[in-house]
C-alpha cells in the first residue's frame, strides 16, 4: 500500500511542461513592464508597513510596561494599608488584653486564691 501511494504522489507531482504559449505570454509580459515598476510601488508600502509594525509593538510594549507599573503601585498601596490595619488591630487587641486583665486583678480580693478550684 505505501508503495502504490509513493507512486500515486510522485505521478501527481511529476513536473509538467506548461507548453510554448505559457513562455511566450510571460516573456512577453516581463518586456512589457517597465523595470522595476512593482519594486518601486512595494518598497514604499513595505516601509510604512514595517514601520506601523514597529511603532504599534513599540506601543504595546510601552502600555504594558505602564499596566505593570500601576499594578505594582495599587500592590504597595494595599501593603501599606494592610501594615496599618495589623498595627491598629494589635494596638486594639493590646488595649483590650490590658482592660481584661486589669478587671480580673481587681476583682480578686486579698487573700482570696485564683485558681481551677474558685
Amino acid at each position: 500500500m505505501s508503495n502504490d501511494f509513493d507512486e500515486r504522489l510522485r505521478k501527481a507531482l511529476r513536473p509538467v511542461d506548461p507548453g510554448e504559449r505559457f513562455t511566450e505570454s510571460v516573456l512577453a509580459r516581463v518586456a512589457n513592464d517597465p523595470a522595476g515598476s512593482t519594486r518601486r510601488v512595494l518598497k514604499p508600502t513595505l516601509r510604512w508597513l514595517s514601520a506601523g509594525l514597529a511603532a504599534s509593538i513599540l506601543l504595546g510594549v510601552l502600555v504594558a510596561h505602564e499596566w505593570q507599573l500601576r499594578r505594582a503601585q495599587q500592590g504597595l498601596e494595599a501593603r501599606q494599608q494592610l501594615l496599618e490595619a495589623l498595627r491598629v488591630t494589635s494596638n486594639k487587641l493590646d488595649i483590650a488584653y490590658r482592660a481584661v486583665n486589669d478587671t480580673e486583678k481587681s476583682s480578686v480580693g486579698v487573700g482570696e486564691d485564683v485558681g481551677p478550684d474558685s
